[in-house]
């Protein structure tokens, strides 16, 4: 658990970190955690939640239309993330109720977001997944969403665009910058 937490510490960097420097961010980790085993514990034993979360049961519910038709799980989907974000629940950091599943964490809109994302390029919703995965924070992980349905809809040239504008958020591990390379594009024209 520390080796990936370093991990996900380091992983914003440019420059790929040294073995001493995981090694001590690890260990900073554990320690920081040591204390805490405590408290966690306590709090674990007395805010149980009891049952299945608001997003766990959009899930099964989803699960069990897309067995029947696909389409009314992916209009479910659409209609809880724009109920989700109308309530403004994610911006608010507040938790949202949405009958008759539950009470939704501000963070169960990104996760409502991506399942929505997946159901979509599963059909064949290139258009539809592109426009959710453009509405996902900025990350690496919302770029190549968005350059998989360019290319899915046969636009190369603007998932290469998209690339090359968004290298400055590219990790040490170059994720971007590779599949960049992948579609025929060159990292070294776009470098800030």
């Amino acid at each position: 658990m520390s080796g990936e937490l370093a991990t996900m510490l380091t992983d914003r960097s440019h420059r790929k970190p040294s073995r001493r420097k995981l090694g001590l961010i690890r260990l900073g980790v554990l320690v920081g955690f040591i204390p805490l085993l405590p408290v966690a514990f306590v709090m674990r034993l007395r805010f149980r939640p009891g049952g299945q979360t608001a997003f766990g049961a959009l899930e099964a519910r989803v699960r069990e239309l897309w067995s029947t038709s696909a389409d009314e799980a992916v209009a479910l989907l659409r209609s809880v993330l724009e109920q989700l974000r109308g309530r403004d629940g994610f911006a608010a950091m507040k938790r949202v109720e949405l009958a008759p599943f539950g009470k939704f964490e501000f963070w169960d809109e990104i996760m409502v977001a991506h399942h929505l994302y997946n159901c979509e390029m599963a059909l064949g919703h290139h258009e539809q997944a592109l426009a959710v995965a453009a509405t996902l924070p900025r990350d690496e992980d919302s770029v190549l969403q968005q350059a998989d349905c360019l290319v899915a809809m046969g636009r190369r040239a603007d998932a290469v665009a998209l690339l090359e504008r968004n290298l400055d958020i590219d990790s040490w591990r170059g994720i971007l910058r590779r599949r960049l390379t992948a579609l025929g594009g060159s990292p070294l024209r776009s470098v800030n």
